[in-house]
């Protein structure tokens, strides 16, 4: 849920393919829309907390835990948006592009409490090398993980697997889901037939 990892062409050798780590973990799809203060951003944010608050019901939570839940979850998506990469920037090969040794994640004291290595091991992957381009990024992941307290993460990740799955669900996750994802962030008016979904 924090970082999303992916294999990709290697750009240094077109033959073969490599694991890259990328920035994750936000409900929004611009990091930058944390921080604006324009009227337009804000009414998004302001229909973002609306919709974890709908994922977060939909998963149990209770009503008087909802504000406290849904502010824990904004909270770290903040600190993650903080430490992310303009969508921009992404857009060159060379800034998504940072050749490391994997063995060497293991042994580098900023990442460990992401267990790297360990979850490289869990993928199947067995190559020497990965990319990951943002170390900054994931040094706040990890830092995130070990000073933040375990009841906000249980309602991070309540609410990210919610949403995660809320258009393969029934029908009031699929009619939170769009209202939020298809209208508000995408301009759809309808959705699809559910067989098209």
């Amino acid at each position: 849920m924090l970082f999303n990892f992916t294999a990709d062409i290697d750009v240094n050798d077109l033959k073969r393919h490599m694991g890259y780590f990328t920035q994750g973990g936000l409900g929004l799809p611009d990091p930058a829309w944390y921080t604006r203060t324009d009227a337009q951003t804000r009414a998004i944010v302001s229909r973002y907390h609306a919709y974890i608050k709908q994922i977060l019901t939909l998963t149990g939570t209770p009503p008087e835990q909802l504000d406290a839940a849904a502010a824990a979850v904004f909270d770290i998506e903040t600190r993650i948006a903080q430490a992310s990469r303009p969508l921009a920037d992404l857009r060159l090969p060379s800034n998504t592009y940072a050749p490391v040794a994997v063995a060497a994640l293991g042994k580098d004291k900023q990442f460990r409490k992401l267990q790297l290595t360990q979850f490289l091991a869990a993928q199947g992957v067995t190559s020497e090398t990965v990319s990951l381009a943002n170390p900054q990024l994931f040094a706040q992941l990890n830092t995130l993980l070990d000073t933040l307290k375990p009841e906000q993460w249980k309602a991070y990740l309540r609410y990210h697997v919610g949403a995660a799955m809320a258009p393969y669900l029934s029908r009031a996750w699929r009619d939170a889901d769009f209202q939020f994802r298809g209208q508000v962030l995408r301009g759809e008016t309808q959705p699809l037939p559910r067989q098209q979904q």
